[in-house]
C-alpha cells in the first residue's frame, strides 16, 4: 500500500535535490554508514557499448525499521536523520529526510531491500520500498516477512537510468570525488576497517594524506572531572576545501560544528584539518555564546573548551612552522632555481649563503614572498644578494625587523 510524504512532488523537486550522479550517489553511502555499516559496495554491469540498466549500492548496517518509516520515508520536513555524519563541507547528510531522493538526478527508479532486527521481538524482518521520480511525493513499502536468518543491511537498486554510462562510475573523476568526499572518514575509522567498494575493488583514500598524527589531550574542569579528546590532526597532500577547520565529534562521530583554523592562507600549500573526537561534545551547544553558565549544556564559554581551543591553535601553528621550515621552503628555493630567480653565482659558498637567507626569511614570514611575479621576485631575491656580496647580514636583519617583528629565534636564524 503506497504511503504519501509530507510535501507534494514539486515540494520536493525544488528542495535542492543533488543534481549531480556523483553528489547523489554520494547521499546513499552516507545513509549506509549513518545506519552503522562498516562496508559499502557499489555494484553495476555493463555490456560491450558502456551501457548501464541498473546501480545497486550496498551496506552493512542495520537497516530502515518499519515502525519508523513514517518518521524516515514519510515525514519529509523533520527526518529522523537530524544528526548524522558529514561531510568536507560540513552538510548535514539526511536533512529534512531529502537524501532518499538523490536519485532523482540520475534514476527513475529505486528500490530498497532492507533487512532489520525488531526492537520488540528481537527477531529479523525484512521488506521493499519503491519511490519512482516521477511520484516522489509517494513511497510504497511492501512484502514485510520474518526471516529465520541472514544479516541487517540495506540495498538500494536504481534503475530506468539516464545520462549516465559505466564509465561514469569507473572513471578517475568519480573516484576522485568519492576520495575526497569520504577520505577524511575512512580515515578516522581506519582500525574499524570501514570501507567503500567499487564492483569488490576497495576505493583508497591514502594518497590524498602527506602526513596525520593522532593523540590523546586530557583536561580537567573547575570540578577536578578529567575529560578526554582524541585529536587527528591530518596534512593534506591537495587542497580538499577552500577552507581548513577544527572539526568537533560527539562520541558518536556524529560532528556538531567545525571553526576555521589561524592559519587558512592557501598559497604556501598548508592544505589541513583537525578532527576532535569525545564524549564532552554529546551535551554541548556550540550556538550559545552567552557568558553565563548554562546548567544543561556545556558551551564555547566552559573552561575546558577555552584550554582545547588554546591546545588546538598552538598545534596547527606548530604544524605549519614545520611544514614551512620543511616541505615548503624547500620547494620554494627550488622554483626559484628552475625559474632563473637565483642569481648565478660563482662562489658556492655565496649561493649557499644567498639560499639560506631565503629560506630563512620564508619561514619567518611567507607572506613577504606571496603574489610577486617573476620580476618582483628577481628584484627581491638580488637585492638581499647584493646586501651579502658587501657584507651586510646584519643590515637585513634591522631591515626585516621594521617589516615583521622578528623573535630572538628569528634573528638566530636570520645570522
Amino acid at each position: 500500500m503506497k504511503e504519501k510524504v509530507s510535501v507534494t512532488d514539486t515540494g520536493i523537486q525544488s528542495s535542492g535535490l543533488p543534481r549531480d550522479y556523483m553528489e547523489a550517489v554520494a547521499e546513499y553511502i552516507w545513509n549506509g554508514f549513518d545506519a552503522a555499516a562498516s562496508i559499502i559496495d557499489i555494484t553495476f554491469e555493463t555490456n560491450e557499448i558502456d551501457t548501464i540498466h541498473s546501480l545497486s549500492i550496498t551496506d552493512n548496517g542495520t537497516g530502515i525499521d518499519y515502525d519508523q518509516l513514517k518518521e524516515t520515508f514519510g515525514n519529509f520536513n523533520d527526518s529522523i536523520k537530524k544528526a548524522t555524519f558529514q561531510k568536507t563541507s560540513s552538510v548535514i547528510k539526511g536533512s529534512k529526510g531529502r537524501g532518499r531522493f538523490s536519485f532523482s538526478a540520475f534514476s527513475g527508479k529505486a528500490l530498497w531491500k532492507t533487512v532489520y532486527k525488531d526492537q520488540t521481538t528481537g527477531k529479523l524482518n525484512a521488506y521493499e520500498i519503491t519511490i519512482t521520480k516521477n511520484s516522489k511525493d509517494y513511497f510504497d513499502p511492501h512484502d514485510k516477512r520474518e526471516l529465520s536468518k541472514g544479516n541487517t543491511g540495506t540495498i538500494v537498486t536504481f534503475t530506468d537510468l539516464f545520462d549516465v554510462t559505466g564509465f561514469s562510475f569507473q572513471s578517475d573523476e568519480f573516484k576522485t570525488f568519492l576520495e575526497r568526499e569520504f577520505g577524511w572518514f575512512l580515515m578516522l575509522n581506519r582500525e574499524k576497517e570501514y570501507q567503500i567498494r567499487i564492483n569488490g575493488v576497495v576505493l583508497p583514500y591514502q594518497q590524498l594524506i602527506a602526513e596525520t598524527d593522532i593523540g590523546t589531550l586530557p583536561l580537567k574542569d573547575a570540578e577536578g572531572k578529567e575529560h578526554f579528546f582524541k585529536i587527528t590532526f591530518v596534512r593534506w597532500s591537495e587542497r580538499i576545501g577552500d577552507k581548513f577547520f577544527f572539526y568537533f565529534l560527539n562520541s558518536h562521530q556524529k560532528e556538531l560544528f567545525k571553526d576555521l583554523t589561524s592559519f587558512n592562507n592557501n598559497a604556501i600549500g598548508f592544505y589541513h584539518s583537525v578532527y576532535v573526537e569525545s564524549r564532552y561534545f554529546d551535551a554541548f551547544n556550540p550556538q550559545d555564546n552567552e557568558l553565563s553558565q548554562n546548567l544543561f549544556e556545556r558551551t564555547r564559554q566552559h573552561g575546558v573548551f577555552k584550554m582545547l581551543m588554546n591546545h588546538l591553535h598552538e598545534l596547527v601553528r606548530l604544524r605549519q612552522k614545520a611544514f614551512v621550515d620543511g616541505e615548503a621552503a624547500e620547494k620554494l628555493v627550488d622554483n626559484y632555481e628552475k625559474n632563473g630567480i637565483i642569481p648565478k653565482l660563482q662562489d658556492g659558498r655565496k649561493k649557499k649563503a644567498l639560499l639560506k637567507v631565503v629560506k630563512s626569511l620564508y619561514c619567518i614570514e611567507p607572506r613577504l614572498f606571496q603574489g610577486l611575479n617573476k620580476e618582483q621576485q628577481r628584484i627581491n631575491v638580488g637585492l638581499l644578494g647584493i646586501l651579502l656580496e658587501a657584507g651586510m647580514k646584519e643590515d637585513i636583519v634591522e631591515l626585516i625587523s621594521h617589516i615583521v617583528p622578528l623573535s630572538d629565534e628569528d634573528r638566530k636564524l636570520l645570522r
